[in-house]
């Protein structure tokens, strides 16, 4: 069965982004028409990071009979970020089924984040809104490890303070923060 590249955010190379978490998640190889796992930073990054390797094949490449999906991150709320910068970025809306324009933090934030309007328009609105049966993580639990170099004081210095979120799945979502 003969596939072809039907998202152009696949042939991105992986980009781990400038935050230091270590989450695992995969990229898709165009030389090698597969997925592998990759370590993300938990912050920026592009759109060649899946949380499955199921969601990045599905993604990027086409099936003969089966019509591109529109992925799960879609139907997200456009998400700011907790970071203070002010990037332009598009989101799909899925209540009005178009792309918008909105301000990004340039940290956090969600999957339903592009560049463009064209790259927004070719994986959200474009895709047929199948749905898919819900998969499992990697690992089932997915650590964020947040610095913050900057909480300096006139007499120590700079203090380095750090943030642990672990998130494990379950119903509802448990998340412990752990500050140190």
């Amino acid at each position: 069965m003969k596939h072809r590249i039907i998202d152009k955010t696949c042939l991105l190379k992986p980009d781990i982004g400038p935050c230091r978490s270590e989450i695992p998640m995969y990229f898709y190889q165009p030389s090698d028409r597969n997925c592998s796992l990759f370590i993300w930073g938990g912050c920026q990054g592009n759109g060649n990071r899946f949380d499955t390797n199921r969601e990045c094949m599905t993604t990027c490449l086409s099936q003969s009979g089966l019509t591109k999906r529109r992925p799960k991150w879609c139907s997200l709320s456009f998400d700011y970020g907790f970071c203070f910068g002010a990037i332009e970025r598009w989101y799909y809306d899925s209540l009005w089924k178009v792309c918008k324009k909105r301000i990004y933090s340039g940290c956090g934030g969600n999957k339903n984040n592009f560049y463009n309007k064209e790259q927004c328009d070719s994986t959200c609105k474009f895709a047929t809104g199948v749905i898919r049966a819900p998969e499992k993580n990697i690992s089932g639990v997915k650590k964020v490890l947040i610095v913050n170099p900057w909480n300096a004081t006139k007499k120590k210095g700079r203090n380095q303070t750090t943030t642990k979120f672990v998130a494990k799945p379950s119903n509802p979502p448990m998340i412990a923060i752990i500050k140190t």
